[in-house]
């Protein structure tokens, strides 16, 4: 799937930031795109996570349930292209978090499991990338303030790109979005 095409695109994509030719096209190896319509769901909250979502075109909602059986959604993002969702629970081994589903007529890039966890493994500048991705998810709640000892380093997008550290940002996450349903 590697083409001079497919890195002009890729220089659209903020996950893709630092990576070069040779980067991209390790993830492009097992890559696949796949398209949805609207209203079609991506994948839905608490299903297996089985790979990482980027959009390529279109426009995505994410939202999750607020508990209250019968209760309305909480939509907590609408992503455009360039933003990518699903690897929270590629890397702490858990569920999606959330539902996705296309409001427009959708593209995205379909990084499958098995090659995402390879390349945080063995391809540093994909794993920092990932790290500083989190980082920016996390910076970007309005609402959730961390109190810690690395939250300058979250800030600041300094922590070590180490699984370890990811795990921890989606586990910072994945406590606010429960508290976003449990608010609602």
């Amino acid at each position: 799937m590697s083409d001079n095409r497919t890195h002009a695109w890729s220089a659209d994509i903020p996950l893709f930031n630092g990576l070069d030719a040779a980067d991209i096209d390790a993830v492009m190896k097992s890559s696949t795109t796949k398209k949805y319509e609207v209203n079609q769901n991506l994948f839905t909250q608490d299903d297996s996570s089985n790979g990482l979502y980027i959009l390529l075109s279109g426009k995505l909602r994410v939202y999750i349930f607020s508990g209250i059986r019968g209760g309305a959604p909480e939509i907590l993002s609408e992503l455009s292209p360039g933003q990518h969702v699903g690897a929270m629970g590629l890397i702490d081994s858990g569920k999606f978090s959330a539902s996705v589903d296309a409001i427009e007529s959708s593209e995205v890039l379909f990084i499958p499991a098995y090659h995402f966890l390879e390349l945080l493994e063995t391809n540093q500048k994909f794993a920092k990338c990932v790290t500083d991705s989190l980082c920016d998810l996390i910076n970007s709640q309005p609402k959730l303030r961390i109190k810690s000892q690395n939250a300058l380093l979250i800030k600041e997008k300094k922590l070590a790109p180490t699984l370890p550290n990811m795990r921890i940002l989606c586990s910072i996450m994945r406590m606010h979005n429960n508290n976003v349903s449990i608010r609602k």
